[in-house]
């Protein structure tokens, strides 16, 4: 049990930053993930300031652990660590996507041969974008979530152009330029406006 709310600061600084390196985080990269800015990260480090029970949370999911190893007096890091297994599993969902599309690329060319099977593949490149979005979004910088949107963005239409052979129908390139123009207003926003750390509640008189 801690004896005051400054070892609790320092034992959670500590402990923050042995997970943050172990990770090969640097500061900026969990603020960004955390949708916080770095000075508050650094502040927490510092034994400054105390995240909240939510932001401990995400920390924890992040990086594997339980609120608890944020906790402790000798942490260690867990062994099926972090960023090599997200990057893994990351690469298995763009495998599992581009099994389907074989598969289901056999099965046009079986039943139906006279049907251009290779739509499969291209469309297997915005679905590889979405996942990429979901997984970039959950454990990466913002940075990825951007290129995968724009990757999505860009091959949505690709697809759409070629699948759908009509007249003027390259002009969905200029919807598909306004929207990334959009992205990247939306991207520089968020970037501009970090979020700051609550300050933490005050003690408890009676404790």
């Amino acid at each position: 049990m801690f004896e005051s709310e400054d070892q609790l600061r320092q034992r959670i600084a500590q402990n923050l930053m042995f997970f943050r390196e172990a990770a090969g985080d640097t500061q900026f990269e969990l603020a960004e993930k955390l949708n916080y800015s770095d000075k508050s990260v650094s502040k927490w480090e510092r034994g400054e300031g105390i995240p909240s029970a939510f932001v401990l949370t995400q920390i924890a999911d992040l990086y594997g652990i339980t609120v608890n190893d944020l906790l402790a007096e000798s942490p260690q890091k867990p062994r099926r660590f972090l960023r090599y297994n997200h990057f893994l599993i990351t690469m298995m969902s763009f495998g599992l996507v581009w099994l389907v599309a074989t598969f289901v690329y056999i099965v046009l060319r079986l039943a139906a041969p006279a049907f251009p099977a290779w739509y499969t593949f291209l469309f297997a490149v915005p679905v590889n974008a979405v996942v990429a979005i979901v997984f970039t979004a959950i454990w990466w910088p913002r940075f990825w979530v951007f290129i995968s949107s724009s990757a999505l963005i860009w091959s949505s239409v690709v697809c759409l152009v070629l699948s759908i052979p009509r007249e003027n129908i390259t002009l969905f390139y200029i919807f598909a330029a306004v929207l990334q123009v959009l992205v990247c207003m939306w991207f520089l926003l968020r970037r501009s406006k970090p979020k700051t750390a609550p300050p933490p509640p005050p003690a408890d008189e009676g404790e």
